[in-house]
């Protein structure tokens, strides 16, 4: 069975300012930081992920249209699901621990910049790789998510 990668968009691909409008695309949607988009390409190389999008952003795309999103912007492996939307849950935190229940996931590396993820359990927290809303997967995030695949096998 493949890793699970639980993926943000915003704060991880997605660097810009809150308080600044999205760079957009050709295809009319915001431009990913192609720094960190070649990051996930060389953690995507490490091992055999399924990605599954905990982005907020899922709830207005279809599957079919992220990966299109996704191809467009060289990443190299397709979406394989999006999180479910939970209706009671309050946050991310509470949205990751429901998925991680629900489907019984046991090998996984969560990417989010969401700080709720901060107060998971440990055993799930050492999984996660807590990015920064301007800095997004970059290359110190790289390293860190290297070693949790080595340490977490």
């Amino acid at each position: 069975m493949n890793k699970i990668l639980i993926l943000d968009i915003d704060g991880v691909l997605i660097t810009n300012p809150s308080w600044k409008a999205d760079r957009i695309h050709s295809d009319g949607y915001s431009e990913f930081n192609e720094s960190c988009v070649e990051n996930l390409n060389r953690l995507l190389t490490l091992a055999e992920f399924d990605i599954w999008l905990s982005s907020t952003r899922r709830t207005v795309k279809t599957l079919t249209e992220f990966n299109l999103i996704f191809k467009n912007r060289g990443i190299k492996k397709q979406i394989f699901g999006f999180l479910p939307e939970y209706t009671n849950c309050r946050n991310r935190k509470e949205e990751v621990l429901k998925f991680i229940t629900e489907f019984k996931v046991s090998d996984f590396l969560i990417i989010d910049d969401d700080k709720s993820l901060n107060g998971l359990e440990s055993g799930i927290k050492e999984r996660l790789i807590l990015t920064e809303l301007t800095k997004g997967f970059n290359s110190e995030k790289l390293k860190e998510a290297t070693e949790r695949i080595k340490n977490c096998s």
